[in-house]
Formats: structure tokens, C-alpha cells, sequence
């Protein structure tokens, strides 16, 4: 899909160098639009919103920056490790927003299987619905942060 000019001036922001020394997209060859699409569609048929991943992702983050570096269980189902990275970062949408340096490890203690996320994930993916490109290394797959983060559809938040 063809996208704007203001939509293709995020996506060079997202280029390695600009930001982040790796970037945002990963090896990922599509468009900006074409990845916010195809998200989209992927949360949609999960029965969730952007927001309510993202809310469950900064509830997470918030229990473990309590311990930082220091690996909590959190309602006993998730193994939480905050690490602070120190500095800032900004959001390569340029939406006048930097978020802190840090990176929470989530282990799902049924299926052990684990994600990982910086705070500015969560606001892209809150804001944004952006999970990042394909290859990216920060990059969180929308149906494995729905499962990893044990939610259900349509009681989205289960505790």
C-alpha cells in the first residue's frame, strides 16, 4: 500500500542510525503502513485493543522496576526483570516523547515462554499500534505478547 510523506518521514526516522543504532524495522521490507495494517488486523482477530497489550505490558514493568536487575514473580504467574539502562530514547514518531531506557523480560511460568519489551514498546504499541519490523530485535509479535501475557479475549486484562 502506498503510504504519505509524513508516514514515510517516521519510517526513515525508524532506519538504522537514526534513533537506535539497529533501528525499528528490522529486515522487515514493507512500508510503514503495510506493518501498522497487518497489526492491526492481528490484534483485532485477538479480540483485544493496542491499549489493553500495552497496559498489561506497563503493569508488568511497574511490579518489577520494584526489584530492579532483581528477577519478581508478579500474581504468581509471571517471572518479571527490569533492567534501567539510563538515558533516554525518543519516539521516532515524533510526537515529542522520550521514554527511559529500560527493559522488562517477561516469563509466562505455565508455558515459560518469555518476551521482552523497552518502555518505549510500550508507548508505540499504546499509541501507535507499532510492535516494530520483522527481525527487529525489539520487535514483539502481537499474538505472542497475547499469549505470553495470559490474556483472554474480551476479558482482556485477566489478573
Amino acid at each position: 500500500m502506498r503510504q504519505n510523506p509524513v508516514l514515510q518521514q517516521i519510517q526513515n526516522n525508524m532506519a538504522p542510525g537514526a534513533y537506535t543504532a539497529h533501528g525499528f524495522l528490522g529486515d522487515d521490507q514493507r512500508n510503514l503502513i503495510d506493518i501498522l495494517k497487518n497489526d492491526e488486523q492481528i490484534v483485532a482477530k485477538l479480540g483485544v485493543t493496542h491499549e489493553q497489550i500495552a497496559s498489561k505490558m506497563r503493569e508488568l514493568t511497574l511490579m518489577g522496576i520494584k526489584t530492579p536487575d532483581v528477577p519478581v514473580i508478579v500474581q504468581g504467574k509471571y517471572e518479571v526483570l527490569v533492567d534501567d539502562h539510563r538515558g533516554f530514547i525518543p519516539c521516532p514518531f515524533a510526537d515529542n516523547v522520550s521514554e527511559i531506557k529500560r527493559n522488562t523480560r517477561v516469563r509466562n511460568l505455565d508455558s515459560n515462554d518469555s518476551v521482552y519489551w523497552s518502555d518505549l514498546n510500550i508507548h508505540m504499541i499504546e499509541q501507535h499500534g507499532f510492535y516494530e519490523g520483522i527481525g527487529s530485535s525489539f520487535r514483539n509479535d502481537p499474538t505472542t505478547l497475547f499469549q505470553v501475557l495470559g490474556m483472554s479475549i474480551n476479558n482482556n486484562l485477566k489478573k
